[in-house]
């Protein structure tokens, strides 16, 4: 699927992402690509921010996250993982009509 496929809801996460880091926004943007549809989407980008807001360090060394990222980044990916999870609790068809 695309990113343009994504519903309202679904699209903020990328875009949620993006706040916590541009690295991460790109990762779950080209990740909507390795997916069928939108759930097993939000599933499979779920998994990833669980993983790095395990271990946040590791994320912020591995891409050599600038002073400013890293000051707000564990904050963030909560609030990622939670509009995530959150998305994937409304019916697909209440999250609202795909932006594009």
């Amino acid at each position: 699927m695309d990113t343009d496929d994504l519903t309202e809801m679904a699209y903020e996460s990328i875009d949620l992402a993006g706040e916590a880091s541009v690295c991460l926004r790109a990762e779950l943007g080209a990740a909507c690509s390795h997916y069928q549809n939108e759930d097993d989407f939000l599933l499979g980008i779920l998994a990833h921010v669980r993983k790095i807001e395990r271990a946040p360090q590791n994320y912020i060394d591995e891409w050599d996250l600038s002073e400013d990222e890293e000051l707000e980044f564990t904050p963030k990916v909560r609030a990622l993982r939670e509009h995530i999870e959150k998305t994937l609790a409304v019916p697909l068809a209440e999250r609202g009509k795909p932006g594009f």
